[in-house]
């Protein structure tokens, strides 16, 4: 399966802003970083033998889809969402110092696009790190509630302090429509479980299937038993 590639309209109208505004070089040196940066989650992706179905291009950056399920090890779920940044800073580390014009504008928007990856706002890098650490111990259900939170709370923080209504209106828009689809992340992540079955050493003890952990080979209670969830799901969905 061939790997597809769009582009957003807002990025279409982001680039002509620059370009008619004289900003060619800004426009350029945003691209080279924002090249190293998917560069950085490629890598990673292609270490663990994940596919590319997608690269979706925004003002702020890539959204690269792939075959990734919601029970991807967090282990795995936070080397390929921090690659990107990791790139950035070698890319910092590796060019030499110089007192141009136009290092100046590479430093600072290297910098500005790190610092902007590491909030925890959906869909950035940030959140996805978020959640790979909250998932090892919280209930998964509440991991996604709690991510969402915190997304909506910085999306409104950064936008106090950027004033930047063009890329505060994306990200509000794709956190609504990530909140819209709640049910379906949960539900998708439930028969992930039944499909792939995860193999983890630590046993969790629940009441509902709605209290699963990610990080723990559960035992769901059905009427009076505790059923392992592979055996759950095979009598739910079988």
């Amino acid at each position: 399966m061939k790997t597809s590639y769009k582009i957003s309209i807002f990025t279409y109208l982001f680039y002509l802003l620059l370009i008619l505004s004289g900003y060619i070089n800004y426009l350029i040196i945003y691209l080279i970083i924002m090249f190293f940066h998917e560069m950085g989650h490629f890598i990673m992706i292609k270490i663990f033998r994940l596919h590319i179905d997608s690269i979706h291009i925004y003002p702020f950056g890539g959204i690269i889809k792939t075959n990734i399920n919601y029970n991807l090890p967090s282990t795995k779920l936070f080397l390929i969402s921090i690659a990107g940044i990791v790139m950035q800073i070698l890319l910092l580390l590796v060019c030499p110092k110089a007192p141009s014009y136009n290092y100046q504008i590479f430093r600072e928007l290297n910098l500005s696009i790190i610092v902007f990856n590491l909030l925890p706002i959906i869909p950035s890098d940030g959140s996805k790190i978020l959640t790979s650490i909250i998932e090892t111990t919280i209930k998964y259900r509440y991991t996604l509630i709690i991510v969402n939170i915190i997304s909506f709370a910085c999306l409104f923080i950064l936008f106090i302090i950027s004033k930047n209504i063009f890329i505060f209106t994306i990200l509000y828009y794709m956190n609504i429509h990530n909140i819209m689809y709640f049910k379906y992340i949960f539900h998708k992540f439930k028969l992930e479980r039944y499909l792939y079955p995860p193999n983890y050493y630590h046993k969790k003890y629940i009441n509902s299937e709605n209290n699963l952990y990610k990080c723990r080979k559960n035992y769901i209670k059905c009427d009076s038993i505790y059923l392992e969830e592979g055996e759950y799901f095979t009598k739910k969905f079988g």
